[in-house]
């Protein structure tokens, strides 16, 4: 299997593809790397050292709810710690991407969820 990236599981998606298995969500989460709709976001960059956010306002996994971006920012660089709670964040957030997948295909409107997707993850267009 081996497909992990949030835009290869969409385009997958389209193609009738409903099984997935990857290790992305907890490898890159090993190097600091929180998935989102916006991208990824690189939380040992020292720009998250004093940002007191959630990785994603939105989102309700643990992660999210207990710590901030500047906490997972010290953890992600020096402990494990920070390698799992990013891991649990990032396999919350592919299960929601799925779980909105699974809604746009039932109502008939999995274009443009994929079209709302791109233009959230991918603004410049650059894919």
């Amino acid at each position: 299997m081996g497909v992990g990236y949030p835009v290869d599981l969409l385009v997958c998606v389209a193609m009738g593809v409903d099984m997935f298995d990857c290790v992305y969500p907890a490898r890159t989460a090993r190097f600091g790397v929180a998935l989102s709709d916006g991208g990824n976001m690189q939380l040992k960059q020292n720009r998250f050292k004093n940002d007191l956010c959630p990785i994603e306002a939105d989102c309700g996994c643990p992660t999210c709810k207990n710590f901030s971006r500047a906490y997972l920012h010290v953890l992600a660089a020096k402990e494990q710690t920070g390698a799992r709670l990013i891991t649990i964040h990032n396999i919350a957030y592919m299960m929601r991407l799925m779980k909105r997948a699974r809604e746009a295909i039932f109502e008939g409107t999995y274009p443009e969820f994929v079209s709302a997707y791109m233009a959230r993850a991918y603004p410049d267009r650059k894919y």
